[in-house]
């Protein structure tokens, strides 16, 4: 850490930190914004499109406050908040559209996603508006995403946000997700949230094909003077060990700390879930070719 301190002690302290993304995802954002400022004609900026890029990763990965990153470059919070903004849709114009995905995944033979729903957690807001965003799973405000992804808990699509007062079932039925997934072949994983779910394909015959409650695994839920037995135990036991790498999604999502607590208005939601979406898919891809490349390491 290094810092510069003037003369009687006005002046903003000023540090250097690292910031834990590869020299290929910067490459990335840098190539989006220069290609972005030539289409738009944009001449001259105070930093160039790689400074532009960091302090976006900066925001994006540490959840720096854009008061501190404008001091150390003199200029207003707001025009940080202005060339950040401007890289997300850059980057979620990227990301993989769900029938796309599966149509992928059909192709290569896999048959099996896993799905599950998280919170975003945000700022309560004053205003009646705001009572939709509170999560009584959760007891606080947030936004809910839902997730698909492989059965190694890597990402593979990530849904439009709703209020985080709805429930996953519920935003899984919004999304069409199950349709989807039959019309792929695709088996899909989840938890008990989701029991019920394949009952919708008995209302939705897309071309008379026979549907089957097999598309959608969940475990077993114990009911009032009807206990599990020990087959549904251990089924459930199964169920859980494939379900615990949808965990392992969630937690790459959440390694960017702006949604620790999103401070940005709700309809910047999606754009920024797909923009990280993005990134972190991008860094998967450079490390299974680093893998690849140097299979010692």
């Amino acid at each position: 850490m290094t810092h510069d301190h003037h003369a009687g002690g006005s002046a903003p302290l000023v540090y250097q930190s690292a910031l834990p993304v590869s020299r290929t995802t910067l490459d990335l954002v840098t190539g989006l914004i220069r290609q972005h400022r030539r289409s738009i004609g944009s001449r001259w900026r105070k930093v160039t499109p790689g400074r532009q890029a960091v302090l976006a990763l900066a925001w994006l990965r540490h959840d720096q406050r854009l008061t501190d990153l404008a001091v150390a470059h003199e200029v207003s919070p707001s025009t940080v908040r202005r060339w950040a903004l401007e890289v997300l849709p850059l980057l979620a114009a990227r990301a993989p559209r769900l029938d796309r995905v599966l149509a992928r995944l059909a192709a290569r033979g896999q048959v099996v996603v896993l799905a599950d729903g998280t919170l975003i957690p945000t700022r309560r807001r004053t205003g009646t508006a705001n009572r939709a965003n509170y999560s009584g799973k959760h007891h606080r405000h947030g936004l809910n995403v839902q997730a698909l992804t492989d059965p190694r808990g890597r990402l593979l699509w990530l849904s439009p946000v709703l209020s985080g007062a709805t429930p996953d079932i519920t935003a899984a039925r919004r999304h069409r997700m199950l349709q989807r997934l039959h019309r792929a072949g695709v088996a899909v994983v989840a938890d008990t949230g989701y029991q019920g779910w394949h009952k919708d394909l008995r209302d939705w015959p897309p071309d008379g094909l026979v549907t089957h409650d097999q598309l959608v695994l969940t475990p077993y839920k114990a009911q009032r003077n009807h206990p599990l037995t020990a087959a549904q135990r251990s089924a459930n036991t199964v169920l859980g060990g494939l379900r615990a790498a949808v965990e392992g999604g969630f937690a790459a999502l959440k390694t960017w700390r702006v949604l620790d607590k999103l401070r940005l208005h709700s309809r910047h939601a999606t754009t920024l879930v797909r923009a990280l979406l993005v990134l972190i898919q991008h860094e998967q891809r450079n490390r299974d070719l680093t893998i690849r490349t140097h299979p010692t390491r």
